[in-house]
């Protein structure tokens, strides 16, 4: 089994911002849904997830992204 090289640092960048604007989306949508009120929990909250996302993004790339696009058809 052949290994892929390590993604270099504009590569990491990307993978975490992409995580990271989409775990915040995400976040902020569920959120939405199930609390009325926008208070500081709820914006912790959402940038929690934001970043949670963002590192697994990078960590794992296609793999992390894959895994997504199963729950979205899993939904």
């Amino acid at each position: 089994m052949r290994q892929s090289p390590e993604p270099d640092a504009f590569e990491k960048r990307l993978r975490f911002g992409c995580g990271f604007v989409f775990g915040g989306l995400l976040a902020f949508a569920v959120g939405l849904t199930e609390l009325a009120a926008l208070t500081s929990t709820f914006w912790a909250a959402v940038a929690g997830a934001a970043v949670v996302f963002g590192f697994l993004a990078m960590r794992y790339g296609d793999a992390f992204w894959e895994s997504v696009s199963g729950w979205i058809r899993w939904w």
